[in-house]
């Protein structure tokens, strides 16, 4: 099967130059663990995740000023510029699932941007794997 089968399309994504608290508000609204960061032309740039966020809200660090009130208030004064990880590692649709997944796994990733030609067409998670996989099964199951 390949990834093109199983994607989630079309594609939620912040620019970098949202706020983390407008990013936050697409996170938790959606219940997504992480969003793809694309340029004005859909090209992919980097990946923002619920963990960097949180940790770019509540613990003062690098990615995140210091001082008393370095903490709760970022999230509102914060772009996705300064907390997106970048670059990322991505797949294309015609690559096979049993690869992805592979890749996913090795990386420790719940999420993988898919590609064509740098542009983003869709995103696979692990939900969409195990959807697959019980597609696969049920359809084995009735022949």
């Amino acid at each position: 099967m390949r990834v093109r089968e199983v994607m989630t399309t079309p594609v939620v994504a912040v620019t970098p130059a949202a706020t983390l608290g407008e990013a936050i508000a697409v996170l938790t609204g959606k219940g997504f663990t992480s969003l793809p960061v694309v340029d004005e032309t859909g090209r992919l740039l980097g990946v923002l995740k619920e963990d960097d966020v949180a940790l770019a809200c509540y613990i003062p660090g690098p990615r995140s000023p210091s001082g008393p009130d370095a903490g709760v208030l970022l999230g509102t004064r914060a772009t996705v510029r300064d907390v997106m990880r970048s670059p990322v590692a991505g797949t294309h649709p015609d690559a096979e699932l049993a690869d992805l997944a592979e890749l996913m796994l090795e990386h420790r990733l719940r999420s993988v941007p898919v590609l064509d030609h740098g542009c983003l067409v869709g995103v696979v998670t692990w939900q969409d794997l195990l959807r697959a996989q019980a597609v696969e099964t049920s359809a084995r199951d009735r022949s």
